[in-house]
């Protein structure tokens, strides 16, 4: 029986404009489903949002992009939050749930530059921005001359940064200049395209696509949001959240993990690193495409890391 729902829903997002372009696609995706109701976008400000003078591991971690939005949920000021999925904590709320994903973007990192082509064209210590330990932590394996500093704000923030000459390069999530493409403009037009490959920069768990959470109480409202969900997405995300969560992985972990599915076959990948990116560990397994598949494979690569590589976990995971 099709689902049609009639009232009002109330979506929590972030301010930005990539946050604004992400709730514009959900919008899309619900209206088919919708009938005489209509739908109130909830902007609100989240602490990674407002703290932008200090590393996010060193204020609360990526948690801090749906602190806020969590807690509107939970308080039903908000009936579902939509989240880039590589923010959402391994371990949410147990009052509420991911309901759906969204079907997945590029997954791959770009090159931002003003100047140079790719991180191999950049001078030696050349000055990069970021405030991803996964992606600092591979720079400096590829890179070890480069000087990385803390790069933190929004997608709009950190191209204008590098427009006035704070950095020589950034690297940002192809899928974000992708959502906002359509949006505004970016300030800098040079390099948008420069994608890293996966096998240079394997990307975040979640990167790419967007988790919709809502109360696990709210029955009907999750069968709305089932509409909407992109199974392949949700496997693939599923195996990485498990990995990570297994893991004990956070924000500050030089952590890599990245699922795909060809055939019916889900691929897994993981990648840890020293925070120096000397020291590297990977792990490639393989499994059936469902969903209790790809949460036992993400835990089988946690586990195979923890006992393969558990001197080097030591030395990473707080």
């Amino acid at each position: 029986m099709e689902i049609y729902w009639q009232m009002k829903i109330r979506i929590g997002t972030r301010t930005s404009k990539l946050a604004l372009a992400q709730v514009e696609e959900v919008r899309a995706l619900l209206s088919p489903h919708l009938q005489n109701s209509e739908i109130e976008i909830v902007q609100i400000n989240t602490s990674g949002d407002k703290i932008l003078d200090r590393n996010l591991a060193d204020i609360g971690g990526k948690g801090l992009f749906i602190k806020e939005l969590e807690e509107a949920l939970i308080q039903n000021r908000i009936d579902i939050a939509v989240h880039s999925a590589k923010d959402v904590p391994p371990v949410i709320h147990d009052s509420t749930h991911l309901a759906a994903f969204t079907q997945r973007f590029d997954t791959r990192d770009c090159f931002i530059s003003k100047k140079f082509r790719s991180i191999a064209d950049l001078p030696q210590y050349a000055v990069v921005g970021t405030s991803s330990a996964r992606r600092k932590a591979i720079l400096l394996s590829l890179r070890p001359d480069l000087k990385i500093v803390n790069f933190r704000g929004n997608v709009t923030t950190r191209l204008t940064k590098l427009e006035n000459n704070e950095v020589d390069a950034t690297i940002l999530a192809a899928c974000g200049l992708e959502r906002i493409s359509a949006k505004a403009t970016c300030p800098v037009g040079h390099n948008e395209k420069n994608y890293i490959e996966k096998s240079v920069m394997l990307p975040a768990g979640g990167q790419g696509a967007l988790a919709i959470q809502s109360r696990t109480e709210d029955l009907e409202l999750s069968a709305l949001l089932a509409k909407i969900n992109h199974l392949e997405t949700q496997i693939c995300v599923k195996a990485e959240r498990s990995f990570l969560r297994e893991l004990e992985a956070s924000c500050s972990t030089p952590v890599a993990v990245n699922a795909t599915i060809q055939n019916n076959i889900l691929y897994l990948e993981t990648l840890i690193l020293s925070h120096d990116g000397i020291e590297v560990f990977a792990t490639k397994l393989q499994t059936e495409a469902n969903l209790k598949s790809a949460v036992e494979v993400g835990k089988q690569a946690a586990n195979k890391t923890k006992a393969e590589a558990a001197e080097l976990l030591k030395k990473i995971i707080c």
